[in-house]
C-alpha cells in the first residue's frame, strides 16, 4: 500500500490552513458578527503577574512601547524614512476596513508600494490638513528576550484648515515585534479599522493581495 500519498496530501492540508501564534485569541461572538471578517489579533494578558525583576527585561519593555507610539509622530509628520525603519524588511502589513476591504502587503518593497498609492499619491504634498493618529490603552500581551506582542486602540482625527475638526475612524493596531540585531523591529502590523474610510487604488504589486468588502450594505459608499 502506497502511504504517500493520504501522507502528503494530510501535510499539503495542514499547510494550507492559517498558523497562529500560540497567544493570539480565538475570536469571541461579538467578533465574529463584525463585516468584514477581522484578521487574528491577539490574547489579552490579564494574568497580573508582576514583570521580572530583571533590568534588561524592563528595558526592552520600555523600547517596545516607545518603538510601537513612534508610529504616530512619524506617520503623523510625514517622516517617511523614519516611519519605515520601524519595520522589518520581511514585514505584513493588513489592514481591514469596512466597505473597502482588507488589503496585505509582505515585505518592504510591497509595503513602500502599498504606502505611496494609498497615502503619497499625486497631491498629497498640498495636504494642509493635520491628521493624528492617536494611540491609548497600550497592552503589551507577551514579551519574551527577542519577541513582543502589543495591541492599542487607535484613534484617527482630521483638523482641516477652515478649522474644522472630525474624529476620521477608530480600531486597534496590532503588532508583532522582534529584537534582531540589538534592537526591536516589527515585523506585522495588523490595523483593525472600526468606520468605513475613503477608498483609493491599489497597486498591482508582487506580495500585495486586496480583497474588497462587496457587501450589498456598502453599496455607494
Amino acid at each position: 500500500m502506497n502511504i504517500r500519498k493520504p501522507i502528503f496530501a494530510l501535510l499539503a492540508a495542514c499547510l494550507s490552513m492559517p498558523v497562529l501564534a500560540a497567544d493570539w485569541a480565538e475570536q469571541t461572538d461579538f467578533q465574529k458578527r463584525l463585516a468584514p471578517k477581522r484578521l487574528p489579533m491577539m490574547q489579552a494578558d490579564n494574568s497580573g503577574k508582576p514583570l521580572p525583576v530583571d533590568p534588561a527585561f524592563l528595558a526592552d519593555r520600555l523600547a517596545i512601547i516607545n518603538h510601537v507610539a513612534a508610529y504616530s509622530y512619524l506617520i503623523d509628520e510625514e517622516r517617511w524614512d523614519e516611519w519605515f525603519a520601524l519595520f522589518s524588511d520581511d514585514i505584513l502589513f493588513e489592514t481591514t476596513v469596512p466597505c473597502f476591504g482588507t488589503i496585505k502587503a509582505k515585505g518592504m518593497k510591497a509595503f513602500r508600494k502599498f504606502v505611496d498609492v494609498r497615502f503619497r499619491g499625486p497631491g498629497s504634498e498640498k495636504n494642509t490638513a493635520v491628521k493624528r493618529h492617536t494611540m491609548g490603552n497600550v497592552h503589551v500581551v507577551n514579551q519574551t528576550a527577542n519577541t513582543a506582542e502589543v495591541r492599542t486602540y487607535l484613534l484617527i482625527s482630521l483638523a482641516k484648515p477652515d478649522g474644522q475638526f472630525v474624529v476620521f475612524t477608530s480600531g486597534t493596531y496590532n503588532a508583532s515585534l522582534e529584537k534582531r540585531n540589538g534592537k526591536w523591529t516589527i515585523t506585522r502590523w495588523y490595523i483593525e479599522v472600526d468606520a468605513a474610510a475613503p477608498k483609493s487604488d491599489i497597486a498591482k504589486h508582487p506580495g500585495i493581495e486586496f480583497i474588497p468588502d462587496e457587501r450589498p450594505v456598502c453599496k455607494g459608499k
